[in-house]
């Protein structure tokens, strides 16, 4: 084993001693104290720009200590990525508090969102001029078309490149309760996520941390989307017209979700269960002479990556393990794994069994994907998780193919409904019984319609 790898383990250690004995309090307390000071005075700062000239001397002292505190919080933190989602502010994943009140018309979040924008990342130390030329850019008139990307624009050409700027970040989604609505909703924003995925891949693969707030924003969107849906289902539909790189990384996050809404984890750690799901497998980003990182060392290699990001709070230990064990059996003998790497090793493992290979179709069909994942409950998976995800998803999962008693084939189009339907999920109609085609396309409930007779599988 590297030495590179002996030090990430150790350094691992070292964090889940800190994490199990709380010594993080202090750094805790030092991000929510000079983040809190970062937000308080870039608040300040923007509200003087409404009646000062950014040379204005008034400015001299708040711009100074922004420069510190900025400067100080890097020196912990490494890149700082600052938040602001409705009336929460988010300096690396550490919710700020506030003990004063800020008027809603110079906050940070409704400047951003001026721009369309969310956040906002600093990935190195500003100086006077800088900060002066930010608070200029932040405070000025968004650009008319495509606001976010002008100030982006405008950043990089007053020298500001260091700065990035992200989109709104949403934490919970309002409206009705409209299924249709929320379906609609869901399969747009899973279509969409192949962008941030990619942005953030593209950033390991570059040599930069990645971020995990535009991650963060993208699961809670899923969860909000998902609560009442079909997440399977829909994963499922929109997949397909997602570029290879990202459908296995969402997939294993709607399925690592579906697992932990049964679990009934809350709403918050189901999204550091989703985050863990989408950075499982940032390994493979790395390059080793010219080449992607090997399965046997991409745990390791995307455990170094997350290990570079400093500071620590639970949400990124619980990524490090996700990373690190989530190929891990349950009878492991280093130990059993954490709970999330326990329910992505489902997830990933199922996904894997039943995804489309060019020219080979999946390795087995998804009834005996399950199955065969069944036979392995003890020893290869947690028995209560493997159990919670058979429940959800049922003996014939979405994307299954069968052949009724009458002839008609069909595909599973739903996860389980209810118990009383456990094995009997909606299908869409794909073949009449003579094998032509359907004339429209027809949605039948397979507890009022002929029994199954036959659940297909890929040839060879």
């Amino acid at each position: 084993m590297s030495d590179n790898i002996l030090q990430a383990q150790e350094q691992i250690a070292i964090t889940l001693a800190r994490a199990r004995s709380e010594e993080d309090r202090e750094l805790l307390n030092h991000v929510r104290e000079v983040g809190g000071q970062v937000v308080h005075l870039l608040n300040g700062l923007l509200r003087m720009a409404r009646i000062h000239a950014p040379n204005n001397t008034a400015f001299d002292n708040p711009v100074r200590d922004f420069e510190a505190s900025l400067r100080k919080l890097i020196e912990a933190l490494g890149p700082v990525y600052v938040l602001g989602a409705e009336d929460q502010v988010f300096v690396n994943d550490v919710r700020i508090r506030f003990e004063f009140q800020i008027d809603e018309s110079i906050a940070l979040s409704a400047e951003l969102l001026r721009h369309n924008c969310g956040g906002i990342t600093f990935n190195e130390p500003l100086e006077g001029q800088q900060i002066r030329s930010l608070v200029q850019l932040l405070a000025g008139t968004p650009g008319a078309h495509r606001p976010r990307t002008t100030l982006q624009h405008r950043l990089t050409d007053e020298g500001l490149s260091s700065v990035q700027v992200h989109p709104p970040f949403r934490f919970r989604m309002t409206g009705g309760d409209d299924e249709t609505a929320l379906s609609d909703e869901f399969r747009e924003l899973y279509l969409s996520a192949a962008r941030p995925v990619a942005d953030v891949f593209a950033a390991v693969g570059a040599n930069r941390l990645p971020n995990p707030l535009p991650i963060r924003r993208l699961v809670n969107q899923m969860i909000d989307a998902g609560v009442s849906q079909d997440i399977a289902t829909l994963a499922h539909e929109g997949e397909q017209q997602l570029p290879p790189f990202s459908r296995h990384t969402l997939m294993v996050t709607a399925l690592s979700l579906i697992i932990g809404r049964e679990a009934q984890l809350p709403d918050a750690s189901l999204a550091d269960l989703g985050v863990a799901a989408m950075f499982h497998d940032v390994g493979y980003c790395l390059r080793e002479e010219g080449f992607s990182v090997p399965f046997a060392r991409h745990t390791q290699a995307g455990l170094k990556v997350l290990l570079l990001q400093r500071g620590f709070h639970r949400a990124k230990v619980r990524r490090l393990l996700a990373v690190l064990q989530h190929h891990r059996v349950l009878d492991d003998p280093r130990g059993t794994p954490a709970l999330y790497p326990r329910i992505i090793h489902i997830a990933d493992d199922y996904d894997i069994l039943t995804r489309y290979r060019p020219g080979k179709g999946p390795a087995l069909a998804a009834p005996d994907a399950i199955a065969r994942m069944a036979a392995g409950s003890g020893k290869l998976y947690d028995p209560l998780l493997l159990q919670l995800f058979i429940n959800a998803m049922g003996p014939l999962p979405p994307g299954s193919i069968a052949t009724l008693e009458d002839g008609r084939v069909v595909v599973v189009t739903s996860a389980v409904r209810s118990p009383q339907t456990f094995d009997k999920p909606l299908a869409r109609v794909v073949r009449l019984a003579d094998g032509s085609p359907p004339p429209a396309q027809a949605i039948i409930d397979l507890a009022h319609a002929p029994r199954v007779v036959r659940v297909h599988r890929p040839a060879g």
